[in-house]
């Protein structure tokens, strides 16, 4: 029984190895010039004969009876008894789709009914009538043994790592691992980040010199591990890419519009799990594209446009960032309507005054939508607020553009990878703490007299007022009673905030992990991490720290003037700045 499951299994993992590419194969048959049709459909009928051949072989009469009718289909249309419509393509789709499914639940398909798939395959074809009978499984034939002939004298022989002609080379190049195992992994390689650390700062205390070349030796050895875990991890984003092309083309289908998807930057390399997390709002993006952005053909033609619109999904890497970018050529984003209906759901303000660039950021509040009526698509107004919050979970940012009446684009950047991360360690109390390098610009010294109010304040940094934060109000510690505290300029986008904390202590590396669902999402916290004495300290999360922040004090700015006056200390944004002094330590 274990062995039927290891096959099927096997059986599995070949077809969706097959099937990887189908999708962008099959819709590219709609575009493919007369010199790369043949070519294309070679390839799509290649993936259905092997998929028949290897069902055939196992047992499964019905993946290997709708695989040789997909067959029929594709010879129609390479032979060209058959042209290439829109509803061919839409049946050859649906008809992989079935496939795919059948080979994941391959335990399954030998009782699956495909009747209804063979009767729309086969309605496709001029003459049925010959169709209908599957021709018997396709087994792959025996391998021809070959002479086993030594290199003729004067010849090189292959270099190391080739086959000779003639020879077989019986060594495994190549193996399938769990994800799951990878994960496991790549969090292993973290603890031995850490405990190498111990055992560097240990060699430090001692003063053993023959301890602290072992301890570099490990430091080195362990980095080298790390990066090459790490590499496992990361795939090209192609790998998620092609399936959006069916997603723009199915909406499209159902909103009568016109758009064609152009991918650029597939092969830009992304940590598997900032990928999985991505597609969520990737399809949000694209479809508001295809709904909201792509004018109806005959609307477009008016314009002076193309019918058909173009809709553009780009990634690149910049720095240790990647940088992914959704535009189209629609209609753009009306920033006055979408201030209209904030106003009417109570979200704005009316006499608030509002730059374009910040009007169209509207869009991601949530509740709200640029939808007239609630459609299949959209208009619900929890789109663009999924999107955002989708991409803060992975420490990322996005940010929107507009002209009206020539598109919009969507630019969201994100962190290469989520396991290791650079941050700066900081102290307060008998705690440590982390902060994302990313968004740390430098540190200071606090100013002497500034004492904070309800844990916030203002700084000058060289002529410019700063808003600060007290980490120690924040977390909910008694307030430091001696010493010269310190603040840790950070920056999100344009905005620029100082996170005062005790000490700083320095640049580290932390292995990122997650609080767990007992404590579930907790404001202003990224994570944990494991330090080097083995304690566990906290992450936090700068972005949501300043957005907490803003939030107590736009809460506390609401309470009644009397309330206010009663404390008998004025708000902490009127207080005049005070000078900073650079860092010393």
């Amino acid at each position: 029984m274990a062995e039927d499951e290891k096959l099927f299994e096997l059986f599995t993992e070949s077809c969706l190895e097959q099937l990887r590419g189908i999708e962008a194969a099959v819709l590219d048959l709609e575009t493919a010039g007369a010199s790369a049709f043949r070519t294309k459909v070679e390839a799509v009928f290649r993936a259905a004969h092997t998929i028949k051949g290897d069902a055939g072989a196992l047992g499964l009469p019905p993946l290997s009876t709708l695989c040789h009718a997909v067959e029929s289909v594709l010879a129609a249309t390479r032979d060209g008894v058959l042209p290439v419509t829109p509803g061919l393509i839409g049946e050859l789709l649906a008809a992989f789709d079935a496939i795919k499914d059948m080979a994941v639940h391959a335990t399954t398909a030998q009782t699956r009914d495909i009747a209804p798939a063979l009767a729309r395959l086969t309605a496709l074809l001029p003459t049925a009538a010959d169709q209908t009978t599957p021709a018997p499984p396709i087994l792959p034939p025996a391998p021809t043994p070959h002479p086993e002939t030594p290199p003729a004298s004067g010849q090189e022989c292959p270099p190391r790592g080739e086959t000779p002609a003639g020879e077989t080379d019986d060594r495994i190049r190549a193996l399938s691992i769990p994800a799951a195992e990878l994960d496991i992994l790549v969090d292993r390689v973290g603890e031995l980040g850490i405990a190498q650390a111990r055992l560097a700062s240990l060699s430090l205390r001692r003063g053993d010199l023959e301890l602290r070349d072992v301890a570099e030796e490990v430091e080195r050895l362990a980095g080298l591990l790390r990066d090459q875990v790490l590499g496992l991890r990361m795939l090209p984003i192609k790998v998620s890419f092609p399936k959006y092309r069916r997603l723009v083309r199915d909406t499209c289908a159902t909103l009568g519009r016109e758009a064609e998807l152009v991918l650029a930057g597939e092969n830009t390399e992304l940590d598997k799990a900032v990928i999985e997390q991505l597609n969520t709002p990737c399809i949000h993006l694209l479809r508001n594209a295809v709904d909201h952005g792509i004018e109806p053909p005959d609307v477009r033609e008016a314009l002076g446009k193309p019918r058909r619109g173009t809709i553009t999904l780009s990634a690149r890497q910049d720095g240790n960032d990647v940088v992914i970018v959704i535009a189209d050529d629609g209609a753009g984003i009306d920033v006055d309507k979408l201030r209209r209906k904030a106003e009417a759901a109570g979200l704005v303000d009316p006499a608030r005054e509002m730059a374009p660039e910040e009007a169209v950021e509207l869009i991601f509040l949530p509740g709200l939508s640029a939808a007239d009526a609630v459609g299949t698509v959209s208009g619900r107004g929890v789109g663009m607020d999924a999107v955002r919050e989708g991409i803060a979970a992975l420490r990322g940012r996005i940010e929107v553009a507009s002209v009206p009446g020539f598109g919009a684009s969507f630019t969201i950047r994100l962190p290469v990878s989520l396991a290791i991360i650079d941050c700066l360690e900081v102290r307060c109390g008998p705690e440590t703490y982390f902060l994302h390098l990313d968004y740390v610009e430098e540190c200071l010294e606090l100013p002497d007299r500034l004492d904070p109010r309800d844990g916030r304040g203002v700084m000058d940094l060289r002529g410019q007022a700063m808003p600060l934060v007290w980490l120690r109000h924040f977390l909910g510690l008694a307030p430091a009673r001696t010493g010269q505290a310190h603040v840790v300029a950070v920056r999100q986008g344009e905005r620029r905030a100082g996170i005062v904390v005790d000490a700083v202590i320095g640049r580290k590396q932390a292995v990122l992990k997650h609080l767990g669902k007992a404590l579930g999402k907790v404001e202003g916290v990224l994570g944990g991490t494991v330090t080097e004495s083995g304690d566990m300290a906290l992450v936090v999360d700068v972005p949501g720290l300043l957005r907490a922040a803003l939030a107590e004090s736009e809460q506390a700015r609401a309470l009644p003037a009397t309330v206010a006056s009663g404390r008998g200390q004025p708000p902490a944004s009127r207080e005049a700045p005070h000078a900073a002094r650079p860092h010393r330590g």
